[in-house]
């Protein structure tokens, strides 16, 4: 195929020699015309074909070659999860429950345990303080509400689909997916063991 309806997502795959493998009138996939990982990134533009009142655009970075392997009485434990904190999250749940110990209402001073925005779990050290740094500093994007801000990280996870590197609410930059592609290209680098 030659091109997606997204301009932004274009200009990336010209100027990274990506392929456009499927195009839709509201999203598309890219993926890599060579590549010693195989990986894809699926983008989304969030509009709803359910009647959504307010959907969120998605921006998703899969490389299924670094699935999490398990077997039906366990996995290999957590490889890699970086996501963003809150109440619903596992820490948010276990940051409240020790609240409760100690007598105090969540969400109070000493409440957080997080490192900047996101809750890590990285038990192999693949995430250094450059990429920490890039995980919490993005190109400014559009978001959802019209308003001109960075874009941002949703998650970064390794599961049995395969290392996923996901952003939301964000739209039309070409910074931002050059961002995302190149933080997820870097991660899964350091997975497989590259240099």
């Amino acid at each position: 195929m030659t091109g997606s309806s997204f301009p932004f997502a274009d200009a990336v795959a010209a100027d990274r020699d990506l392929v456009v493998t499927r195009a839709r009138e509201h999203d598309c996939r890219l993926e890599p015309r060579s590549s010693e990982l195989a990986w894809h990134c699926d983008l989304d533009d969030g509009t709803s074909s359910s009647g959504e009142s307010d959907p969120a655009s998605h921006v998703r970075w899969v490389c299924p070659a670094l699935r999490a392997r398990g077997t039906a009485t366990g996995g290999e434990g957590t490889r890699l999860d970086v996501r963003r904190p809150g109440p619903h999250s596992d820490l948010g749940t276990l940051g409240r429950a020790f609240w409760r110990i100690v007598g105090r209402p969540s969400g109070g001073a000493g409440d957080s345990g997080v490192e900047g925005r996101f809750a890590y779990t990285d038990p192999a050290g693949i995430l250094d303080p450059d990429l920490r740094r890039r995980i919490e500093h993005w190109p400014c994007a559009m978001h959802g509400d019209g308003v001109l801000r960075p874009a941002e990280l949703w998650a970064i996870r390794v599961t049995r689909e395969g290392l996923v590197v996901e952003s939301s609410s964000w739209w039309d930059s070409a910074e931002a997916l050059e961002h995302q592609i190149d933080l997820a290209l870097d991660i899964a680098r350091r997975l497989s063991g590259e240099p």
